[in-house]
């Protein structure tokens, strides 16, 4: 059932879901002192902004969260199947900032959500004041970097499980194989192993899943962002992710010449370092913000 209860604005032609948690000004002795919000865009594509939490309320001593649900997801309207693309949903997230009134915000993107922060980035450059990037899509990888990671995590049946679904095999035989041998690997060797009940509550759009396997999103390539990043970058990545493999986040650091990027991979973590591995990756946010706050 939807859940209709929240927090909407309109940007463009829908209405999007958010939600906050945190000051973004707090009283510090004799001054008050801005702190930096964090926007958080979740993966699917076509999930919703459940997926971050609880972990993200942890951050509210030093941040001010922001959760979105993209266009066409979750809470938020579908609009027109035709603008479930990366340059709107990086559009629609410049557009929430400028009717929230949020200036310089870091923004978190986990998976897809992580292409659509680059492309935001790329768009509006003055805006973006920082870069979280947890197992990014659009890496430069190739399937067999992939697939290898699957086989090396499930064996021939989930790399075979795995070649038909990312392959484009429509087909429900290859969908139930996927989930069979292939999903439940995007957790790592340390993963707490709740994907299913996160996927049980968030509102998941399947329109939008397929819309992106038949190639309706754009290309899924963040190197054509890269080269005008200029904002201070922290990249995440689980060595045990098949999805996002961490050569991919190792090439994609690399490849952001024109801002400071910080690179850290976790070992017995898959898809989704912040689930995973929240004292490390928590860890690893924090130090990153510590140059963000400043008088109000």
């Amino acid at each position: 059932m939807r859940d209709d209860v929240g927090v909407r604005v309109a940007v463009g032609d829908v209405r999007l879901f958010f939600d906050v948690d945190g000051c973004g000004v707090v009283a510090d002795g004799a001054r008050m002192t801005r702190r930096p919000t964090l926007v958080l865009l979740h993966g699917g594509p076509g999930a919703d902004h459940s997926l971050f939490k609880p972990e993200f309320a942890t951050m509210t001593d030093m941040a001010q969260v922001v959760y979105l649900d993209q266009r066409g997801s979750g809470r938020s309207d579908r609009g027109d199947p035709r603008d479930w693309t990366w340059q709107r949903w990086a559009d629609d997230v410049a557009g929430l900032c400028a009717i929230l009134g949020i200036t310089d915000p870091v923004l978190v993107g986990s998976s897809s959500g992580a292409l659509v922060a680059m492309a935001c980035a790329h768009r509006h450059p003055g805006l973006v004041a920082g870069l979280v990037l947890d197992s990014a899509l659009g890496t430069p990888t190739t399937l067999e970097d992939t697939l290898a990671v699957f086989e090396r995590r499930g064996g021939p049946r989930a790399r075979e499980a795995a070649r038909r679904y990312l392959g484009g095999d429509m087909s429900t035989a290859a969908t139930n194989s996927w989930e069979r041998y292939a999903l439940r690997l995007y957790g790592g060797s340390s993963a707490d192993g709740d994907l299913s009940v996160r996927r049980e509550r968030a509102l998941i759009n399947d329109e939008v899943q397929t819309h992106f396997r038949l190639g309706r999103c754009g290309p899924s390539d963040a190197t054509v962002y890269v080269g005008t990043i200029s904002c201070p970058t922290l990249i995440l990545a689980g060595l045990d992710d098949p999805v996002s493999p961490a050569v991919g986040a190792t090439a994609l650091a690399a490849s952001i010449t024109n801002a400071d990027v910080r690179l850290e991979t976790f070992s017995g973590v898959g898809h989704g370092t912040f689930r995973q591995d929240p004292v490390r990756a928590f860890t690893s946010l924090r130090g990153f913000l510590n140059n963000f706050a400043r008088a109000a």
